[in-house]
């Protein structure tokens, strides 16, 4: 292979590499964040956390799923708006329940 042929194929690699990366940095940054507001701000026992996922999709491009120990089968959704977290929903339930966490 010479030269050029090495510099493009690097220069691809990054291209396709760069996006990835940046978007599996930014879910793990704001993972840490959720879960230190949910600990600092909320006064959550991180064991009542069971789980705290990023999420890449449609607006906002970026949240965090949480689901807590002691209500597994609702999904509450965080984000970051202007340097604070801020709750966006929760996966809904029937009519009249009790959400734990809102």
């Amino acid at each position: 292979m010479n030269k050029k042929t090495m510099i493009m194929l690097f220069l691809v690699l990054l291209l396709i590499t760069a996006p990835v990366i940046y978007v599996q940095g930014t879910l793990l940054s704001m993972e840490n964040q959720v879960r230190h507001y949910l600990i600092t701000e909320k006064n959550i026992d991180e064991q009542t956390i069971a789980s705290i996922d990023g999420v890449f999709g449609k607006l906002p491009n970026f949240s965090v799923e949480v689901v807590f120990a002691d209500e597994p089968d609702v999904r509450y959704f965080y984000t970051e708006n202007n340097g604070k977290i801020v709750p966006i929903g929760v996966s809904p339930k029937p009519e009249g329940y009790q959400y734990k966490h809102k």
